[in-house]
């Protein structure tokens, strides 16, 4: 999720380990010069892809996350990946079987709770038609990365496939880069840059990642408005910046915040200890309620649902039902599955305007962040987002995405956009907010500080480390992270602003799914004895949408975030006139250059904070194959303008010159001219 976060239902508990640590809210490092060799354990997912299934037992499917060394025995038997650009390969045939073959699979890192769960073949990740694409399933980290592969191998033309860097349990981090590499190299072109699933069940967001990759690639060559884009620009995609909760979530009944490190969540001293349990075993950890009659609950049928399956808060001492989230009271503290697997935001982690967590606070009385990590980058998942940014500065749109509010989100996130922003830049955001809306229908558009947190009322409320920040103030870029999905909150038909579960259950009656909700079933829990288990489906309803409506809000954010790609700028050199010089010139120079550079896309080669922070050099003129005279002219160009140069020069050997100009995030034009 993004600012605010996951809540299952309006009223009713869940686990605390999927709420946000504070109002809520990434990725590849540079291929480096010299490939590095990195050991890949035993039984990863990408040896799950090569080797088809594995034998039955428990997978430890993410290692131990570094905290354990490996034998020299298993690391001389581990398979081996680079880091970097990958060679393209022919992937093989579809894999048989798009989620692990073992009945449990092991999560990476020391926790004082479970870290093994079943496996869950849920029907919502499986193809229509195996290798054939479509977005009416979710895509598993096994179906990714053959599809990455795939393209990498049938499209080398315009595709490259890397491996950015390890997650923490020490997945390979895949990213595409998309270009036409017949017109110029990626970095030589003004480009964007699209992230999802930073957080382990926003999986809405791979999806939209995933949908752009393939409209790119399948388009290419068919449709000309796609070719322009890739002769022009280039598009880097990570449709899963956090494979380990990524992949747990689409694999178990387990579900988390961001990352699978292992955290203290209720502070008690231990890490992890009272994760959910499917008691049921349908592969969600839903809601339980208990029945205590008349007058001793906290909760009852909501009258207002059709469906009588939505529940309602009334107060204590109101109710016939206790209500509880699925599982049991691991720690004995009275609460249920509040310290559930990792804890951490990857979305909090960001440099600009870090802070430390509440734990971490020495005075104990400063401003916080809660999940903010133990430092700035001191997750891998957000370093390797930061390391690809700072060597690729060509990027200038950026969309890291979440769910679930649904919102065009960007920063500020501190402050007031009209108080800290440059009104050009801001008016360039406000410009990009209102074409999201018009792309995708979302209710909300705006800043963290003043438009996400106040949304629903209240004052605004700050929101540190966030990614859309150091986009913004540290990168100089136009920087969102976009919310997907609407949570099923579809109708408000008591016109109160706002939704509960009586709403979606009354909505999804109404247009006849029985999917939205799951059914209340019998169970015997093993302190509570009798209860009933289900409510709001947490996993395709509540957090993501249902299989069959997933293609339809992945498109509407992908065509947003096309808008962002044909937006950036583009320098084109234009009336490139030479002028021999007669006479003898105090400077040595024998002709004149003139030239007109213009930007034709929408957004400035730099942005107002750009050219603060100098994260990008101005844009020039060169002349190849002769001297210039005289310093190199230096400026920016805002969206549309032009700027006409002159150059003088001393003649060189050849009477052809190339005249280029060059901008860091405008890209590169170039044309030949005779001296004469």
């Amino acid at each position: 999720m993004t600012p605010g976060d996951f809540t299952v239902g309006s009223d009713v508990p869940h686990s605390s380990s999927d709420q946000p640590h504070a109002c809520h809210h990434e990725t590849a490092i540079a291929p480096p010069p010299k490939k590095r060799r990195v050991l890949l354990r035993p039984t990863t997912m990408l040896a799950i892809l090569t080797a088809g299934a594995l034998a039955a037992g428990s997978a430890s499917l993410w290692g131990p996350g570094g905290a354990d060394p490996l034998g020299d025995a298993a690391l001389s038997a581990a398979p081996t990946y680079t880091v970097g650009l990958q060679p393209p390969q022919d992937p093989g045939p579809f894999p048989a079987s798009v989620t692990p073959t073992t009945p449990t699979i092991t999560i990476a890192g020391q926790r004082d709770g479970e870290s093994t769960f079943r496996v869950v073949r849920y029907d919502q990740v499986q193809p229509k038609v195996p290798g054939r694409m479509d977005f009416d399933h979710f895509h598993t980290g096994i179906e990714i990365q053959w599809w990455l592969r795939k393209w990498a191998h049938e499209r080398p033309d315009i595709v490259d496939l890397y491996i950015v860097g390890e997650s923490y349990s020490g997945q390979p981090i895949y990213q595409l880069t998309i270009t036409d590499k017949s017109t110029g190299k990626d970095t030589d072109k003004p480009a964007a840059y699209f992230e999802g699933n930073r957080h382990s069940g926003e999986t809405s967001s791979a999806e939209s990642s995933l949908w752009l990759a393939h409209h790119l690639i399948t388009q290419a060559g068919r449709d000309k408005k796609v070719e322009r884009l890739l002769d022009e620009k280039t598009v880097y995609i990570r449709p899963v910046n956090n494979p380990d909760g990524h992949d747990m979530y689409l694999y178990t009944a387990q579900t988390n915040r961001s990352t699978v490190r292992p955290y203290d969540n209720d502070g008690d001293g231990r890490r992890d200890e009272d994760p959910g349990e499917d008691l049921n075993g349908d592969g969600y950890l839903s809601q339980m309620r208990q029945y205590v009659g008349a007058g001793k609950g906290t909760h009852v049928v909501d009258e207002r649902d059709p469906a009588g399956k939505a529940m309602r808060s009334v107060g204590a001492g109101k109710g016939d039902y206790l209500m509880f989230s699925e599982g049991t009271d691991n720690d004995g503290d009275g609460r249920y599955n509040e310290d559930g697997v990792g804890g951490l935001d990857l979305h909090r982690n960001y440099p600009y305007n870090w802070h430390v967590m509440p734990e971490d606070d020495a005075t104990g009385r400063n401003l916080t962040q809660g999940g903010a990590g133990e430092h700035p980058l001191s997750e891998p998942e957000t370093r390797h987002v930061y390391t690809w940014l700072m060597a690729h500065t060509n990027i200038g749109a950026v969309n890291s995405m979440d769910t679930r509010v649904p919102m065009h989100l960007r920063g500020p996130s501190t402050c007031d956009p009209d108080e800290c922003m440059y009104s050009s830049d801001r008016k360039l955001y406000e410009h990009f907010d209102k074409a999201g809306v018009s792309f995708t229908g979302y209710r909300n558009a705006g800043s963290v500080y003043i438009d996400y947190a106040t949304r629903n009322g209240g004052e605004p409320e700050a929101l540190f480390g966030h990614g859309p920040d150091f986009g913004y103030f540290q990168y100089g870029a136009v920087w969102y992270g976009d919310e997907i999905w609407n949570g099923g909150d579809y109708v408000d038909y008591d016109k109160d602003g706002r939704y509960a579960d009586w709403e979606r259950s009354r909505w999804c009656a109404e247009n006849g799914r029985t999917n939205c909700f799951l059914p209340w079933t019998e169970a015997e829990h093993p302190a509570l004895g009798a209860v009933e288990i289900g409510g709001i489906n947490p996993k395709f309803w509540s957090q993501n949408p249902s299989a069959d409506l997933i293609g339809t809000w992945a498109a509407n954010q992908a065509r947003f975030n096309l808008y962002l790609t044909e937006s950036l700028p583009q320098v084109d050199l234009t009336d490139v006139r030479v002028n021999k010089l007669r006479g003898s010139q105090t400077d040595g120079a024998t002709h004149e250059i003139t030239a007109t550079v213009r930007n034709t896309g929408r957004i400035p080669t730099a942005l107002e904070q750009a050219k603060e922070i100098k994260i990008v050099a101005p844009d020039t003129v060169t002349v190849e194959g002769a001297r210039t005279v005289g310093a190199a002219p230096q400026f920016y160009l805002d969206g549309g303008d032009r700027q006409k140069v002159r150059l003088r020069l001393a003649k060189a050997g050849s009477d052809t010159v190339t005249v280029k100009a060059v901008s860091v995030r405008g890209g590169l034009d170039s044309t030949s001219v005779r001296l004469g």
